[in-house]
């Protein structure tokens, strides 16, 4: 795939939120930063991500934004070196099944990298062969134009389950004449 380091391609403007972060003022630094959510600081040290769908989910079963950045963070994501290959790291986000991998060495968070950041590394396009521009013609079918009344015609009612020349929509339901009488 590809053997350049993640160092060349990682996102190095990310948002940083810490635990004790109220959660609505977090939600506002990420919509601000235009981010998809934050990397959860304690001090330095990577601790959670908060992610768009985490406070989704938490305003779904919780139903406000009255608490901490803590109570609504996902576990920290995958850490990997600045010298990790672009294959090494899309290798970890695949099998973590993870949105983001940190990016540190031994001094601290350097970035985050995610699909998108891999996805720019993909080599161009391979150019279409050389020719007219034109595909080969088809084949032609000789069943084109023939007329098939034994099941062509005739759809499957949801009720009883006989074939039938036509359904309506009862209910939501397709049924044959005989089950829209019932």
């Amino acid at each position: 795939m590809n053997d350049l380091p993640v160092r060349e391609v990682m996102t190095r403007d990310f948002v940083g939120v810490s635990e004790s972060d109220d959660l609505l003022e977090a939600v506002r630094t990420i919509r601000n930063a235009d981010a998809t959510g934050a990397l959860v600081l304690r001090g330095g040290e990577p601790v959670g991500y908060l992610s768009a769908g985490a406070v989704l989910d938490h305003l779904v079963d919780a139903g406000g934004f009255d608490t901490t950045v803590a109570e609504v963070m996902a576990d920290v994501p995958p850490s990997i070196r600045p010298e990790t290959s672009v294959a090494a790291a899309s290798n970890q986000l695949a099998e973590a099944n993870a949105d983001h991998v940190v990016v540190a060495n031994g001094e601290g968070v350097l970035g985050l990298l995610d699909a998108r950041d891999v996805a720019r590394t993909a080599p161009e396009p391979i150019a279409a062969p050389a020719g007219d521009g034109n595909p080969p013609p088809a084949e032609p079918d000789d069943r084109v134009g023939e007329h098939d009344d034994t099941y062509s015609q005739r759809s499957v009612c949801e009720v009883c389950g006989a074939l039938a020349e036509s359904l309506s929509n009862v209910n939501g339901r397709l049924v044959c004449a005989d089950c829209r009488t019932v």
